[in-house]
């Protein structure tokens, strides 16, 4: 069996939508190092479909050391409709 570790960006308040408008004041480099930690112990993502396609639109431009881990990892799509016409065989 293999460890699931999960990890969301979620205000006190409950919010966890839209991270990229309210997290960067938070983006230190603790918060930098605790993600490129997680990142580099993990093998293969596991992404809801939303994230996934904000994903698929961003990172293969991203050239850094971060960008080439996500892009050259396997991912999962958990998703509970139909999935999108770009994902069938």
């Amino acid at each position: 069996m293999r460890k699931l570790i999960e990890s969301t960006f979620v205000t006190l308040d409950g919010t966890i939508s839209s991270p990229e408008k309210w997290g960067p004041p938070y983006w230190d480099s603790e918060h930098n190092a605790h993600a490129h930690k997680l990142l580099l112990g993990a093998d293969t993502l596991l992404l809801g479909r939303e994230t996934y396609e904000i994903f698929a639109q961003t990172w293969p431009a991203v050239d850094d050391e971060y960008g080439k881990r996500i892009n050259g990892m396997p991912k999962y799509v958990a998703s509970r409709g139909t999935p999108p016409s770009w994902m069938a065989s």
